[in-house]
């Protein structure tokens, strides 16, 4: 596949960048499930908004209006020269999304739903073909992977446009199809804003995200004044006896009547397609890409007790978005405006890894319509590019010896080194 043409295919995974779809979506049911028998899948329930027609909702309107030269946003400095380089260490074009077992390999996933098993020097094996039940459509597909207690988790959409959790069996090293285990069933409003990736944190629960479940301007949110399961971080604890099954964690903030409130653990996102934890502080980090105008991250120090509101749809970073009223909500760490090549924030990790010493402790990330990888000093507030034009970032990795990785859906997965 040509790099053009994979980049064309990435465009809808960052929906934002490319503008969002007020499609309705067109389920099928042909998909059977093969979750275990004796274990429960959590069923999230799709939101709703009011009826009227897409192109009248006030958030549509609202998503259209010319972004003003005054927003409050941050400015990043451009590269002058790469501050880093990348070392192409695995070809796998489309890849989407990658995870390091703890002492073995990594694996690697393709939007259209391959997993390939990959060892550092080797060239990737395909091990998993999830193609035939995973959809591709606008945010769809593979989009996340995590490994923990001799599994493979995945987070991506099946052909019935539901988000999908399941935990594959690593049998000598690889996945097994036949012991699948379905955790969790999102049922999808539409084919946008699934968010999609899954870490397991330092408290050993596993964290997922959820969009607000598309729609120009969040259509889904507006008025919304209770936790829901979408537009969320979700936290859940996991237990193993001998199956894998989860639950919501027992000290989560919310436990109030709508869908999911017992899983949230954060609130108020768009499209929150990548976050993560500080190996050091524990503190989470959220990029949330945006509508027509700013990109935008949230830093949550580590050991709080969750419930944030991070603001969307009533505000979209800090500029109000659509007029209603919350009741408190937590400003974005950082946020930048769609300018000079800008448009779809990616989510990445504070570096702590030792053979960078010019971005230790600084949170580097990358921005897919710029092909950028941009570092953020948490000390100085200043926003710095360190390498643009290479990749089409669509994730960020940390390997079990603090190497940083890049994947990138054009050309699969880069280890960031030195310049």
């Amino acid at each position: 596949m040509g790099r053009f043409a994979a980049a064309l295919i990435a465009c809808s995974l960052v929906v934002s960048a490319c503008g969002d779809s007020d499609a309705a979506p067109d389920p099928s049911s042909d998909v059977a499930t093969t979750s275990a028998d004796d274990v429960a899948t959590i069923q999230l329930e799709r939101p709703t908004r009011a009826d009227i027609p897409w192109d009248e909702t006030p958030e549509h309107i609202r998503s259209n209006e010319r972004c003003p030269d005054d927003l409050p946003v941050d400015s990043v400095v451009p590269v002058n020269e790469p501050a880093v380089s990348l070392n192409h260490v695995a070809e796998i074009p489309e890849a989407s999304a990658l995870a390091f077992a703890p002492d073995g390999p990594a694996f690697v996933g393709t939007r259209g739903g391959s997993i390939f098993r990959w060892v550092k020097g080797s060239q990737p094996d395909p091990v998993l073909d999830l193609t035939g039940v995973t959809s591709t459509d606008r945010d769809q597909g593979l989009l996340g992977l995590a490994v923990a207690e001799g599994y493979l988790f995945v987070n991506r959409t099946d052909r019935a446009d539901d988000s999908v959790v399941e935990a594959y069996p690593l049998i000598d090293g690889e996945p097994a199809m036949g012991g699948m285990v379905e955790l969790l069933r999102a049922d999808q409003p539409s084919r946008e804003h699934n968010g999609g990736d899954l870490v397991f944190g330092p408290d050993g629960h596993l964290y997922l995200t959820v969009g607000d479940g598309g729609g120009q301007g969040g259509p889904f949110m507006t008025g919304r004044q209770e936790a829901h399961a979408f537009g969320s971080l979700l936290r859940f604890a996991i237990s193993f006896d001998p199956l894998p099954a989860l639950r919501a964690a027992p000290d989560n903030p919310f436990t109030g009547s709508a869908p999911g409130s017992d899983y949230t653990w954060v609130w108020g996102l768009r499209h929150p397609y990548r976050f993560s934890f500080d190996s050091a502080t524990g503190d989470l980090w959220i990029s949330d890409v945006g509508q027509q105008c700013v990109e935008e991250v949230t830093m949550l120090p580590g050991g709080g007790t969750g419930g944030e509101h991070l603001g969307w749809n009533a505000f979209a970073g800090n500029e109000p978005f659509i007029d209603q009223a919350i009741e408190t909500h937590t400003s974005p760490t950082f946020s930048y405006g769609h300018r000079d090549g800008l448009c779809a924030v990616i989510g990445g990790h504070v570096y702590r890894g030792g053979t960078l010493p010019d971005l230790d402790g600084k949170y580097v990330f990358g921005d897919f319509c710029g092909r950028a990888l941009i570092a953020f000093d948490p000390e100085t507030g200043t926003l710095q590019e360190i390498e643009r034009g290479t990749v089409s970032p669509v994730g960020f990795v940390i390997a079990p010896d603090g190497s940083l990785y890049v994947v990138d859906i054009a050309q699969g997965v880069w280890r960031v080194e030195p310049a």
